[in-house]
């Protein structure tokens, strides 16, 4: 089967296997034999595909393992394949290390998804369940409701025929404000396809309220916690911040690391001072790196701002979930309350019409 026929080793997976090749390492393992075993006993399937494929090219000595995964971009990007290459340089039990460090890496990236995912699902299910509410009221009950009341001599409700109008309008302008919604997504999809109005597209998504921030907040975490790993495992800083511009979705984060990236080689700057001039990342995070780098310690430093910036990304997705969940509820139950009142109110109506 060819790589790029390969199906995709869910983060889950990935997560499992790094953890268990880093356990089979340290325990003295041969890469090849740990291979092996994992090929034919790791529960995940895609995995087990892969894994057969690499064991073979490494197995026949076809291929080192961190260039047998890089056949498999899909699960095993460049910057994973970087990290697993430089701990082959040092041993099994460096090589173990490494396999660790992505393991971490990568479970800090999937707990990051999850949260996000919760402080959205909750809204998200409020919303369906109040649309479904008023999509019945208003497109089945009113029109009967009004029609009931017709065939008996009488009208709505003065609310009931306010919230029916409203409908009405609703319907018949719908179009105004769905066209906006799928017009600006997609224009802005659009322009995000040309290189200079993507890095403005995107460094204006950077600028929004709260939304911005958590986004870098949480991306400055990724890098410094890519770059820990990266630099244990003895990679150059110019070779560092390429893998991370690779990884890194927002283009203006991308371009701004691609000048530090510069700075770095031809002017011979710092770290901390290429980062600091990028404007993007926090003064904090900088003052932490510079410190690093004046002691010695700059993977402990890296470690600290990852954990610090990571931790602040997660504080305020709760704070902000912690406000939006009941403001959307008061809404929608206000709406929702409107909309029953005037209901209750025009089937009184009905009743007080037959007698």
């Amino acid at each position: 089967m060819r790589p790029k026929s390969m199906p995709r080793i869910a983060r889950s997976s990935q997560i499992l296997l790094f953890e268990q090749m880093r356990m089979l390492l340290s325990s003295g393992v041969l890469i090849a034999d740990a291979l092996s075993c994992l090929k034919d006993r790791f529960p995940d399937k895609a995995a087990r595909l892969v894994l057969g494929e690499v064991h073979s090219q490494v197995s026949r000595s076809r291929s080192t393992l961190s260039r047998a995964l890089a056949r498999f971009p899909r699960s095993f990007p460049p910057a994973v394949t970087a990290v697993i290459e430089a701990g082959e340089q040092g041993g099994s039990a460096l090589l173990a290390e490494r396999f660790a460090d992505l393991a971490e890496r990568l479970a800090y990236e999937e707990a990051h998804r999850r949260q996000v995912r919760r402080a959205c699902a909750y809204p998200v299910l409020v919303l369906f369940l109040a649309s479904g509410v008023c999509l019945l009221l208003l497109g089945i009950v009113f029109p009967r409701l009004s029609e009931l009341l017709g065939s008996l001599g009488g009208g709505l409700p003065p609310l009931a025929r306010g919230v029916m109008a409203a409908a009405d309008l609703a319907r018949g302008w719908w179009w105004a404000a769905a066209v906006p919604m799928a017009v600006i997504p997609l224009s802005i999809a659009s322009l995000r396809r040309v290189p200079a109005a993507r890095h403005h597209i995107d460094l204006w998504l950077l600028r929004i309220p709260l939304v911005g921030s958590v986004y870098r907040d949480s991306t400055v975490a990724l890098i410094c916690k890519i770059y820990r790993s990266l630099y244990l495992a003895g990679q150059p800083a110019p070779a560092t911040l390429e893998l991370c511009e690779k990884l890194v979705q927002n283009q203006a984060f991308r371009d701004r690391l691609r000048v530090a990236r510069t700075e770095i080689t031809r002017g011979g700057a710092t770290l901390s001072g290429a980062l600091s001039r990028t404007g993007l990342f926090p003064p904090m995070a900088c003052l932490a790196i510079e410190i690093g780098e004046q002691s010695g310690q700059l993977a402990p430093a890296l470690e600290r701002v990852s954990d610090h910036f990571g931790a602040r990304a997660r504080r305020r997705l709760d704070d902000s979930a912690a406000v939006l969940e009941p403001a959307l509820t008061l809404c929608v139950v206000s709406g929702t309350g409107l909309i029953l009142m005037s209901f209750f109110q025009a089937a009184y109506q009905v009743v007080y019409a037959a007698h």
